[in-house]
Formats: structure tokens, sequence, C-alpha cells
């Protein structure tokens, strides 16, 4: 590893190198120091990666004798390591040193790809409240990456109130992923035709609540499903103790319909 080396990708400041600028292009921060012998094998190969990178990338180095703030704020216990950032936030990361071939491999493999860099775009209309543009993209995404979870995922929660069935759909076969189980019983439950629930004492409680989410009222929904677990905790399969549960999952903690209701469900259990 030369000077010169060192001076072009040396850090001189984290937040603006690393932080602000991973929201415009994925940086990969190489955690050394001069004492370390697999650093000194790290370093010329993945200084010549990142040349070779042609602004796909970039490489900022951190020599943590010089800078242990760092390397505690990211736990860092063994050298070489590298962190793959992206929007400020940690990707991918590796411990230890590798081959020229295999680390190249390893940084193609947590790039972010074109449609997980347009997920930011999503999240943007979603702010604005264009729900039509952000599904318009997200289906462009899923249909380039059908892979791409996060994409999925985000379609399904857009999705879930107006078009269960298609929820069903995006999901029936990924029930391994997180939410996915909350979003399902959630659109099994919205897409079943009113006549099919079951007669009982919380039917129309039931019925009623999903109106109120498909009317995108959520603190309605909670009300009239917490009364039906106090009611009738066993209907049709514990129905509303399970949609409860999958509201406030997919709602979060924060949620005012959460703090609202969670702790009469909760009550109402026991």
């Amino acid at each position: 590893m030369t000077t010169e080396a060192r001076v072009d990708f040396e850090v001189t400041d984290f937040e603006r190198q690393v932080i602000a600028r991973s929201a415009h292009v994925p940086v990969l921060v190489d955690l050394w120091a001069a004492w370390c012998g697999p650093c000194r094998f790290l370093g010329p190969i993945v200084e010549k990666l990142a040349r070779e990178a042609d602004g796909r990338w970039e490489l900022v180095k951190v020599d943590t004798e010089a800078n242990p703030d760092i390397a505690a704020r990211y736990e860092v216990r063994g050298i070489p390591n590298l962190k793959l950032f992206v929007n400020g936030e940690v990707v991918a990361e590796l411990a230890g040193a590798l081959p020229e071939p295999q680390l190249r491999q390893w940084i193609e493999e947590h790039l972010p790809t074109v449609g997980q860099k347009r997920l930011a775009e999503v999240v943007q209309l979603l702010e604005a409240g264009d729900e039509a543009g952000a599904q318009r993209v997200l289906e462009e995404v899923l249909s380039a990456e059908p892979a791409l979870d996060q994409a999925r995922l985000l379609l399904a929660r857009l999705l879930v109130q107006r078009e269960p069935q298609r929820v069903v759909e995006l999901l029936q076969h990924h029930a391994h992923l997180d939410d996915a189980p909350a979003l399902l019983d959630l659109a099994y439950a919205l897409a079943l035709p009113k006549e099919q629930l079951p007669e009982g004492p919380v039917k129309d409680l039931v019925r009623n609540g999903l109106d109120a989410l498909r009317a995108n009222d959520p603190d309605k929904a909670l009300e009239l499903w917490v009364d039906a677990v106090v009611r009738d905790k066993a209907y049709h399969d514990e129905l509303p103790r399970r949609l409860c549960i999958a509201l406030f999952q997919l709602l979060g903690p924060q949620h005012p319909a959460t703090l609202a209701w969670r702790r009469r469900f909760d009550m109402a259990l026991y």
C-alpha cells in the first residue's frame, strides 16, 4: 500500500464522505491499521477495485488507530473489516481478507440493484400521497426483479385494503418474509365474501371491522375486533384475535390505533 493510495481514499470527514455520500452512491469502508498484516494484503486489492469501479461505488479507508470512535461506533472487533454503506446504513460487511476474485464477487453481490435504488422513489411517492405512482413503480420493479422481497412486501402493504386477492397471489409462496403472515391474514379475511362468514354472536362485529379497514379506518376496525375478542374469542378459528394481531403488527407499536387498543386487546385475552 503506497502513501499516495492512502491519500486517495483516507477518511477526513466520515459524515460527509460516507453517511451523506452513500445516499447517492454505495460507499465501501475499509477499516484497517498499519500494524495489521492482513490489512496490508487487502488494502491494495480493494483500492485497485475501487479505481476500476468507474463510479459505481466509492472507497473510504478508516485507520482504526487514528479513528477509534468510528471503530467503536460500528462495533469493529477485528480488522481488516469492510462495511458497505447505502443510504447511511451498513447493508453488508466482511471480516478478514479475501483474494481479488472473491472480493470482487462479494462486492458485486452486495451492490444495490436498479430495483433497490428505485425503492427510494417509491418512498417519496408514498410520502407525497401518490399511491398510484408508487404502485406503478413497484409493479415495474417486481416485473424486472421478481426476487426483490422488499418491493413485494411494499406492494402487498399498498394493496391489502383494496386488492386483497392480489396480495394473496403476491405472498402465498412467500410466507417466510417479515410481515407476510400478517398481510396474508388480513388479505384472506378481506377477500372472503361476507356471506361466507359463519354465523355467531360476533359475526357483524368482524364484518363491520373489515368494512372499516377497507375504508382506511384502522381505529374503528380494531375497536370492533377487540370487542369481538371480548365477546367470543373462539369465533371462526379465533379470527378476531388473528386480525387484531395482524393489524397491530402492520401499524407498528407507536401508531395511534395501536396505542388506543393494544392494552384492551391484551386484557381481553386473559
